[in-house]
């Protein structure tokens, strides 16, 4: 994307999200999620229904909205609502790119929504919504692009704050690195290499009955010769609210960390290894398993599989993955 572009795409999104936002909740109020191909009037919309596959894509997260939505009474479907027009409102912002683009942005959306809405589907409402960091500007003639969202814990009498805060903090953290500095290297000027970008997303899941666990993964690029990418986990217990390190999750005199490093070390080749290991953003809690992330910089595959029928004997009894 092109300078002149990144201008366009933050005045056009601005626009849209001042509109689509009211268009949105009373569309939903009256029982409609996707897009009415019969009265398309945003370049989004008409995208969306010059594509069959988008137009089919857009009708499955529809129906998963609709299908959840059903389901649902009182201050659960009031969230439910407030969060899917949150949502189209961030599609809106965030796909206003140039048409090549445009089309993988409505497909990646709208498929990480079905996906989102079935699983908030699954078992009684948790109340989690989806927050979203959404802009694009220039600095110093530099464009850059922000596109990172992550869940947000919003029911029942436990207090996620801190958790929140955490989530929160480490997304907008993130995203501003990619906003270039005062001193960042313009070329003079004339700067025409790519945008600097932050994009982020996530999966959640649950690894017991008592926990979500976020899987985030994202895809960064400050200048220089090459992004970065990356996944981080947090695994937050329902039962209190916090975030749970793997010294919360494993025996305590199980000997977890030695036993993790023995493993690990099989297919990672780097120094300081147990120390990694100690860090918490790098667990990812699936139903079956455990992923442990590294980064490009530490030798080996990004991530590390370890089935949890391996790690049984070292898992607490009543912890958030329960043996």
């Amino acid at each position: 994307m092109d300078r002149s572009s990144v201008s366009r795409c933050v005045l056009a999104g601005a626009v849209l999200v001042a509109l689509v936002a009211p268009l949105a909740g009373a569309a939903l109020a009256q029982g409609g999620s996707q897009v009415d191909c019969s009265k398309a009037t945003t370049t989004i919309e008409r995208t969306i229904c010059a594509k069959p596959e988008l137009a089919a894509a857009d009708r499955k997260m529809a129906a998963a909205y609709a299908a959840l939505a059903g389901k649902l009474t009182g201050a659960a479907k009031d969230h439910l609502l407030a969060d899917q027009v949150r949502w189209l409102t961030n599609r809106a912002a965030a796909c206003v790119v140039e048409p090549d683009e445009m089309e993988e942005c409505l497909e990646s959306r709208n498929r990480d929504r079905t996906a989102f809405l079935e699983w908030l589907s699954e078992g009684a409402y948790p109340f989690i919504s989806e927050q979203a960091i959404v802009k694009a500007g220039k600095v110093r003639g530099i464009p850059y692009i922000i596109d990172a969202s992550y869940p947000q814990f919003d029911g029942g009498t436990v207090d996620f704050n801190a958790a929140n805060r955490q989530l929160a903090s480490a997304t907008s953290e993130a995203a501003e690195r990619v906003v270039p500095g005062p001193d960042a290297d313009n070329d003079g000027g004339n700067y025409n290499a790519a945008a600097w970008r932050y994009e982020q997303a996530y999966t959640l899941h649950k690894p017991g009955p008592n926990a979500v666990s976020a899987k985030i993964g994202y895809d960064a690029y400050e200048g220089g010769a090459h992004g970065i990418v990356g996944v981080t986990g947090m695994l937050v217990d329902l039962r209190t609210g916090k975030a749970v390190g793997p010294e919360g999750v494993f025996l305590p005199n199980s000997n977890w960390l030695g036993e993790l490093t023995r493993i690990v070390n099989a297919g990672i080749n780097t120094p300081n290894l147990s120390d990694i290991l100690k860090q918490p953003h790098r667990y990812v809690f699936l139903e079956d398993r455990l992923e442990l992330s590294f980064n490009q910089y530490e030798g080996g595959p990004y991530t590390v599989e370890i089935p949890y029928d391996r790690l049984r004997p070292l898992l607490r009894v009543d912890g958030p993955v329960p043996r």
